[in-house]
C-alpha cells in the first residue's frame, strides 16, 4: 500500500536538514565545489548573453540542480560522486527539466509585468543599481510601494516553492513537469513550518557566501544539499535494507 505523497514532516526536520547537508558536504567537499564553481561559471557566462541570456539560466537551473541531487543521492549511499554525476540533468530527462525551468521563467515575467503595471518597475530598479544608485537614490523610487513590493513577494514564493523540488521529482521519481511542480508546491504548503526553521538556520550560509570565492562554492551544496534531504524525507521511502528508494511518483 502506497502512502500519501509529499509526507508531512516535523518542523525540527528543517534545522536536521541543514546539520545532514554538512555532513553530505564534508563527505565530498572539492569534488561538490569544484562541480558548483563550473556551474556558476557557466550561468554567469549565459548572463551575458544580450536579452536571452537570464532566461537561459533560468532554463537550465533545473538540469543542474537535477545533476547536484544525483550527487548527493550517490554520497548518501557511501559512494564518491564523479563529475559526470553533476550533468545527470542534461544526460536524462532533460526536456521536463528544461520545460520545469520555462514555466517558472514564465511565472516571473508575469509577476514582473504585473508588478510594472501596478507601479514597480524591477528591470528599471536593477538598471539603476547596475548604473551606481545610491540607497538613497533606490529609497526614493520605493517610496510608498512598501505593499506592492509584499504583494510581488507574496507571488514568488509559490513560484520558487514550486521549483524547490521539482528536479529532484523529474529525474528520480520520472514526474512529468506539471505534476513534479505541483508536488513540490503541495510539499512546501505541507511543511512549511520545516522550511521556515530550515531558512532561519540557512542565514549563517547565507553570510558565509559573502565571503569571496570560496564562500559560494561552500554555501551552494550546502543549501543545495539541505534541498536533497528534504526530498529524501519527504518523497523517498527506505525498504529493510539500508539503501533509500523512491516512490512511484509517475505510477
Amino acid at each position: 500500500m502506497s502512502e500519501e505523497l509529499p509526507r508531512r514532516v516535523p518542523g525540527r526536520a528543517g534545522i536536521e536538514w541543514l546539520t545532514g547537508a554538512f555532513k553530505l558536504f564534508l563527505k565530498s567537499p572539492l569534488m561538490l565545489g569544484a562541480a558548483t564553481a563550473i556551474f556558476l561559471g557557466v550561468l554567469l557566462i549565459l548572463h551575458f548573453i544580450p536579452y536571452a541570456g537570464a532566461g537561459l539560466a533560468e532554463i537550465i537551473s533545473p538540469m543542474i540542480l537535477a545533476g547536484f541531487m544525483r550527487a548527493f543521492r550517490s554520497i548518501d549511499e557511501g559512494n564518491d560522486p564523479e563529475l559526470p554525476q553533476f550533468a545527470a540533468g542534461f544526460r536524462s530527462h532533460a526536456l521536463p527539466l528544461a520545460m520545469v525551468g520555462a514555466i517558472y521563467l514564465g511565472i516571473l515575467l508575469a509577476i514582473v509585468w504585473l508588478m510594472k503595471l501596478l507601479g514597480v518597475d524591477y528591470q528599471a530598479l536593477m538598471q539603476a543599481m547596475q548604473e551606481g544608485a545610491t540607497p538613497e537614490q533606490l529609497a526614493m523610487r520605493l517610496e510608498g510601494k512598501a505593499p506592492l513590493l509584499l504583494l510581488g513577494l507574496a507571488l514568488a514564493i509559490p513560484a520558487v516553492a514550486a521549483t524547490w523540488y521539482a528536479p529532484a521529482l523529474v529525474l528520480f521519481g520520472n514526474a512529468n513537469p506539471l505534476q513534479a511542480m505541483g508536488l513540490s508546491l503541495k510539499a512546501c504548503a505541507r511543511n512549511w513550518l520545516a522550511l521556515l526553521l530550515n531558512g532561519v538556520a540557512l542565514i549563517p550560509v547565507f553570510l558565509l557566501a559573502l565571503i569571496p570565492v570560496i564562500g559560494m562554492l561552500v554555501a551552494v551544496p550546502i543549501m543545495l544539499g539541505t534541498a536533497y534531504l528534504g526530498y529524501q524525507a519527504m518523497f523517498a521511502y527506505k525498504d529493510s535494507g539500508a539503501r533509500d528508494q523512491d516512490s512511484g511518483i509517475s505510477e
